[in-house]
């Protein structure tokens, strides 16, 4: 097949028109993507400057906030150990009255624990024979009088019976261990 002056032209025109558009194309595309690399480079650029000043940010943050966590430690430190102090010294001064206090109400139970033992030993002991002679009580109007031994055996007591009442002797008790009683049937 031959081609025609006119089908060369047409083709010499459609090829220099399709290399007319490839590369205003690839000038396009060049340009979009001259483009996006420049405003790529201008975000990754923002990104690093937002990035290193939120890390001076935050160190300064960081380093604000160890400092009052040091003071904060340290002023609980101070109060701690003077807490400590005082409890040391309340320590010291509760021993201190613990003992003043303490020791004589220990000394006090010791000796009382000591007599009441002693007394209680001592009443089991018989009663000592007299070297003397007992007084006898006179009978009449005294039924139901009973004689006991006094704590430690320390003299004796007389239990009265109804009745009978202490009275004035007529003769003065110099002597002593004299005592005048009154009864119904002495009155």
């Amino acid at each position: 097949m031959k081609t025609g002056p006119q089908m060369n032209t047409l083709l010499q025109n459609l090829q220099a028109k399709v290399e007319s558009q490839s590369q205003t194309t690839e000038e396009q595309t060049q340009q979009m993507l001259h483009d996006f690399e420049q405003h790529l480079m201008q975000a990754l650029n923002a990104a690093q400057r937002k990035i290193a000043q939120d890390l001076q940010s935050l160190e300064k943050l960081s380093a604000q906030i160890h400092r009052r966590t040091a003071a904060q430690i340290e002023d609980q430190a101070e109060k701690i150990q003077e807490a400590m102090s005082d409890l040391d010294a309340s320590r010291t001064e509760w021993r201190t009255v613990t003992w003043k206090t303490m020791l004589p109400a220990y000394l006090a139970g010791v000796l009382l624990t000591s007599w009441i033992l002693l007394m209680a030993v001592q009443m089991t002991f018989p009663e000592p024979e007299a070297a003397s002679p007992q007084i006898n009580l006179a009978t009449f109007g005294l039924e139901g009088t009973r004689v006991s031994r006094g704590l430690g055996g320390l003299g004796r007591v007389l239990s009265l019976p109804k009745g009978v009442e202490l009275a004035d002797c007529p003769v003065p008790n110099r002597g002593g261990g004299t005592i005048c009683i009154e009864t119904r049937v002495t009155r």
